[in-house]
């Protein structure tokens, strides 16, 4: 298991059953989008809203229920990776 999917599991201990779920975009991501598929398949009522099409087909693939961004009342947490993180923990984001 390499890093980026080590980071997309450590995310996925965060979700919990009925959870409106941000869906990111790229490698991390689409670990955490795979292992989140894996809980909607083992019963979790889960829904996402997704940042790319990449990503929304990947879901879709995997049956993750999507909705709309306009749809989404709120989102209870997001998952995505970063491209750096300096010494204070600030992350930047692409």
């Amino acid at each position: 298991m390499n890093l980026k999917e080590n980071a997309a599991r450590a995310a996925l201990r965060y979700v919990r059953d009925g959870m409106t779920l941000g869906l990111g975009t790229g490698s991390t991501a689409g670990y955490a989008v795979i292992g989140i598929g894996e809980l909607v398949r083992q019963g979790y009522h889960l829904q996402a809203v997704a940042t790319s099409e990449a990503t929304a087909a990947q879901a879709r693939a995997l049956d993750i229920p999507l909705l709309g961004i306009d749809e989404a009342a709120h989102v209870d947490l997001d998952i995505d990776g970063v491209d750096e993180i300096d010494p204070q923990f600030n992350a930047i984001k692409g």
